[in-house]
């Protein structure tokens, strides 16, 4: 532990706030942190992020088994609502949709809940339709811009995609020569993507297609264990490493183009980080599980 502190410290002397490696054109530059809800209280081990076009911010403050609501408008972060349901126990993962309904993966029970955009409880989301349903885990899930919900089914070893109404559409399974997945992103082309963890693989399925295939290689000489997968309007895969407390950059054809940020607790600087979300405007929010907080970015290229 003490090995561990001493060499993340000298990372965080080292490195300024906005680091890049080897990516020249893009970075990120630091704008805020918040650590508090708009009465005071602090986050613990917040895991999911996810923002929209209209300037909201939804943080899964997964410790306090609760929802934070903000609005980030003129590079300024306001309110901080509290959003607590009894139907949603552990917050791991949230997403919205286009008409501003919350969804979120609870950690414990393996259910998506979803929400009003006032933060109501609606339900949880039921796959009509599901095939052999006695093995459906969701691990991930994503929520495109025409409302579609893909959902990474570990334990059944395959992507869900589902229609707006929560339908069961088709599934593509997972490829069988990897190691364990962890999260999937849809790009603006509409192709599937998935983050292999043990192996640091990226695969893609088309929009259209039915199975996976290799986007990458092994990315082990750029991360240590990738965690969750995200892109922006352009297509760029931004792939969140925990262990490494990193951001690694890739092109759409999988080629790297960087490595953003590295560990400390000083601001800018990360702390097993989970999740991250890019808005229109080219702003990024981190989930900084480890230092208790979101950190916001302005994305430059």
């Amino acid at each position: 532990m003490l090995r561990r502190f001493g060499i993340a410290l000298i990372l965080s002397l080292l490195f300024s706030p906005m680091v890049s490696f080897g990516a020249e054109t893009v970075k990120l530059r630091h704008l805020q942190s918040v650590y508090l809800d708009d009465k005071g209280s602090g986050m613990k081990q917040p895991e999911g992020v996810a923002c929209n076009e209209k300037s909201l911010l939804v943080v899964a403050d997964s410790g306090n088994g609760r929802l934070l609501q903000f609005s980030f408008q003129d590079k300024t972060l306001k309110n901080g609502k509290e959003i607590r349901v009894s139907q949603l126990l552990f917050p791991m993962e949230v997403q919205l949709n286009s008409k501003g309904q919350i969804f979120s993966l609870d950690g414990k029970q393996r259910r998506i809940v979803y929400l009003s955009p006032a933060g109501e409880y609606l339900g949880y989301l039921a796959i009509e339709g599901l095939q052999s349903p006695s093995t459906f885990v969701p691990k991930s899930f994503k929520i495109d811009s025409k409302d579609n919900i893909y959902v990474l089914d570990v334990f059944g070893s395959r992507v869900l995609l589902l229609g707006p109404d929560g339908k069961y559409q088709k599934q593509i399974e997972l490829p069988g020569d990897s190691g364990f997945f962890s999260d999937l992103a849809i790009d603006p082309r509409g192709t599937i993507l998935l983050i292999d963890s043990t192996r640091a693989r990226v695969y893609s399925s088309p929009k259209d297609s039915g199975t996976f295939s290799p986007l990458t290689g092994s990315l082990q000489e750029y991360l240590n264990f990738p965690t969750h997968i995200t892109t922006d309007g352009r297509g760029t895969l931004y792939l969140v490493d925990t262990n490494g407390s990193g951001i690694v950059v890739l092109g759409q054809d999988g080629s790297f183009m960087g490595r953003l940020l590295t560990m400390g607790w000083n601001e800018g600087l990360l702390y097993y980080p989970s999740q991250m979300c890019i808005n229109d405007k080219g702003q990024v929010f981190i989930a900084d599980r480890g230092n208790n907080r979101v950190q916001i970015f302005d994305l430059i290229r």
